[in-house]
């Protein structure tokens, strides 16, 4: 995750194994379902984005911000998947939940890189732990 401060965004970048996500996608639609180029691409991302939406979450004062799921594409075994949180309140604290494929692997374990400028911190979302609050002044560049 990059803060770009000059638009108060936040670029998001998922990288997730295709056979667990498959897995993951097939357990929450109980269908079979198969991520491949060949299959409807509007399908298919809408069922992505759905996934992305559910399992990712920011949060500020308890109000659920959006983001907008900008696409995925397919490298080797790896689905990548493409967001960005417009209008990042950077006055006030926010907090991310990361449940990313917690619904089929309760052992799954979740690296979460945020950078703002020269700024890094690193999450680990674990089942029992899979909420972060990032402080008010985190998005402060000076």
């Amino acid at each position: 995750i990059k803060f770009v401060p000059e638009k108060k965004t936040l670029q998001i970048t998922a990288q997730v194994f295709l056979d667990d996500f498959e897995a993951a996608l097939q357990h929450q639609e109980n269908e079979k379902i198969k991520l491949t180029p060949g299959v409807s691409k509007k399908e298919i991302d809408s069922l992505v984005e759905g996934y992305f939406k559910k399992n990712i979450i920011f949060k500020t004062e308890g109000e659920v911000i959006d983001f907008d799921f900008l696409g995925k594409v397919y490298k080797n075994d790896l689905l990548l998947a493409y967001m960005e949180l417009k209008r990042v309140p950077t006055n006030t604290e926010l907090s991310l939940k990361n449940t990313l494929l917690f619904n089929l692997l309760p052992d799954q374990k979740n690296i979460i890189h945020l950078k703002v400028g020269s700024k890094r911190k690193s999450f680990l979302a674990v089942y029992s732990k899979s909420k972060f609050d990032l402080p008010r002044d985190f998005f402060v560049i000076h």
